[in-house]
């Protein structure tokens, strides 16, 4: 009788490429030689896996996704394109989720109640549940990001006002390797509307944040454009207004994302023309960034006039090589979620992602969501909190 043991190294490989990045604890289980092989497969053979491999944030469950776009836009015509999504089942007591921040193969989850916060590592099948300083709330954003040491940390922005009157305001940042949390001195000369979720690159997060509206002698100013800002988390301070390479304002639509972990791309859909941009950073450093058009498209003749993604989702990624942007959103009739294969040449085309259940009060929240390139993390969460690990 053949043995798994029997089977070549080459064959295991094959099998061990198909395998859901959640599923990896029973392969990792079954032997030795099986779980050595399957470190080696998905950390060095990552990307080979599947064109695209992430996570989604949709209906407040965590699902995982494969999204294959080859084949579209081949001179011969042939138009393919295969999405799989499937709910992780039993990820953190099956709570559901309202956020999720992604960074090198760590993911922060915000529980739907707001009352927890976790990071988890899908690839080691660890859970950290982390205990607040002070009272979680709805309104509360997140980044997560490492140091020059790789120490992880969370950062905590509060902006909540309580129905005693009280207003609560500031940064903290957690440290996991000290298991806690610190009062950050940050005076911010700056705004980051509550929808912006930032994106995590080498360690550190981006946002698009203005310049606080002043009054003068004359009543408010002008409304300021958008700039980049990151947060760095070795200085643990944010640094320098970088330039965006268009004049983002708060009725366009605009948002972030990156490019296999060594890019910021940006996408921005001007709310007077519907022409969509796509652009893609050429250097990007925390007090340095050039930038790059990957392509522009009209969005009118394919959308109709009035088509505009939602300022507070627009979550997408992009194939640089082909030039092509995936962007998640929900249907112009508002009741599907939809993801819009968007190309170069003015390709367009629409994938149903099954029918939407929003609650507008948690706008946008309910809106699918997007943590693209996902590479696996050998980073041990050691336990703390109120709950225990969850087996998978």
């Amino acid at each position: 009788m053949t043995m798994m043991s029997d089977l070549s190294q080459v064959l295991v490989g094959k099998i061990l490429s198909r395998v859901p990045i959640t599923s990896l604890r029973a392969v990792r289980s079954t032997c030795k030689r099986w779980n050595a092989l399957s470190k080696d497969a998905v950390l060095c053979k990552a990307e080979a896996m599947q064109p695209f491999l992430g996570f989604m944030m949709m209906d407040y469950k965590l699902c995982s996704i494969r999204f294959n776009i080859q084949g579209i836009l081949n001179e011969d015509g042939e138009d393919f394109v295969d999405a799989s999504i499937k709910e992780i089942g039993n990820l953190i007591n099956q709570v559901e989720i309202s956020k999720v921040f992604h960074c090198d193969g760590l993911l922060l989850c915000v529980t739907r109640d707001n009352t927890s916060l976790v990071v988890w590592n899908p690839y080691m099948c660890q859970t950290r549940w982390i205990q607040p300083r002070s009272a979680y709330h709805r309104l509360d954003r997140y980044a997560i990001g490492y140091d020059n040491n790789r120490n992880q940390k969370i950062l905590r922005f509060l902006d909540h006002h309580g129905i005693d009157g009280t207003h609560l305001f500031g940064y903290e940042i957690y440290d996991l390797k000290s298991n806690s949390w610190r009062v950050l001195d940050i005076t911010p000369g700056w705004d980051i509307e509550f929808y912006q979720r930032g994106v995590s690159l080498k360690g550190n997060t981006y946002f698009f944040a203005k310049e606080k509206i002043v009054f003068g002698e004359y009543g408010e100013m002008p409304e300021p454009p958008d700039y980049l800002l990151c947060f760095d988390f070795t200085t643990e301070s944010f640094g320098q207004y970088l330039p965006l390479p268009f004049e983002h304002y708060i009725e366009d639509t605009g948002t972030l994302s990156y490019v296999k972990g060594e890019k910021l791309a940006a996408l921005y859909q001007n709310m007077s023309t519907y022409e969509l941009e796509i652009w893609v950073t050429s250097m990007i450093e925390p007090n340095v960034v050039s930038w790059r058009n990957l392509f522009k498209v009209d969005m009118k003749p394919h959308t109709g006039l009035g088509f505009q993604f939602e300022v507070e989702s627009g979550s997408f990624f992009i194939d640089e090589e082909k030039k092509v942007a995936v962007v998640f959103d929900l249907d112009e009739s508002q009741s599907y979620k939809t993801a819009y294969i968007i190309g170069e040449n003015g390709y367009l085309k629409r994938v149903n992602l099954g029918e939407a259940f929003l609650n507008l009060e948690e706008s946008p929240y309910g809106y699918p969501h997007v943590s693209p390139y996902y590479v696996p993390s050998l980073v041990q969460l050691n336990q703390s909190g109120k709950r225990k690990e969850q087996a998978y």
